[in-house]
């Protein structure tokens, strides 16, 4: 991958060890020498495909050149990663930067996670636990929000669609789904009073994750009174490349700039 004038890269960096898979991260780190407010991207891929080059190109690359370093992940995939598992990688990445991120000029006081399709739904889900591991500003492109919504069947339903990828990801199926273990790993049903600023971005067109999960999310981030902006892309489906417009990037970067360098 050719490096841009703007930013320079740290390759293939070891920020832990999960059931003896060793996970990674790349960090672009904008050009000047910082220290750079930082956000994760966490990679889509309905919870079983992609790694962290998934996106690098035009989404991690994209705000390093617009002055926000990010450190893109791998995370354990599949069973490995079902509920809660790939989670719990992402907040390991947190305290990765926190430890390690000053020593590559990057600002660690604030720490953003921004991804698309599972990858947001990791990123919010990470930032709404309660353990610690403090996210300071999530940016969500396009997340399932509402696992119990996603996997409500008919009987007849039930009998003749295949499962989708959410059930694996909760090692269940639709015939014996536990609501409370899919409302367990929704972030619409968390507690939401101390959510961090939150930039939701889907498009209308969007045939995998309906908008109405995106639209619910802001929805109570707001009666919850936390500060959430919706934005909601004419025409866009889901991965669609309207999403990697200049417009669209500079939105983000400026969204994650303002809640990690402190207004």
């Amino acid at each position: 991958m050719m490096t841009s004038p703007h930013e320079r890269m740290v390759l293939d960096v070891e920020y832990a060890i999960a059931d003896g898979e060793r996970l990674l991260l790349d960090l672009y780190i904008p050009e000047g020498s910082g220290p750079h407010p930082v956000s994760l991207w966490v990679h889509g891929g309905a919870w079983l495909f992609g790694d962290r080059c998934s996106g690098a190109t035009s989404f991690a690359a994209g705000l390093a050149e617009r002055g926000v370093a990010i450190a893109s992940i791998d995370y354990r995939l599949g069973e490995a990663g079902a509920f809660p598992a790939s989670i719990d990688d992402v907040r390991a990445a947190v305290r990765w930067l926190r430890a390690h991120g000053a020593r590559h000029g990057l600002a660690i006081g604030r720490i953003g996670a921004w991804g698309a399709s599972a990858g947001a739904h990791l990123s919010l889900m990470a930032a709404l636990d309660p353990r610690g591991d403090r996210i300071d500003a999530v940016v969500d492109f396009f997340g399932p929000t509402d696992l119990v919504a996603r996997l409500a069947r008919t009987e007849l339903e039930r009998e003749v669609l295949p499962d989708p990828p959410d059930a694996r990801y909760l090692r269940t199926t639709v015939k014996t789904l536990d609501p409370h273990w899919a409302r367990a790993a929704s972030p619409l049903y968390q507690r939401l009073d101390h959510a961090p600023p939150t930039l939701i971005v889907h498009g209308d067109r969007d045939q995998q994750i309906a908008l109405d999960q995106s639209l619910r999310m802001h929805q109570a981030l707001v009666a919850a009174g936390r500060d959430s902006q919706l934005l909601v892309l004419g025409g866009a489906g889901h991965e669609d490349v309207r999403f990697q417009e200049s417009w669209v990037l500079d939105t983000t970067a400026a969204f994650l700039r303002h809640h990690l360098t402190g207004g």
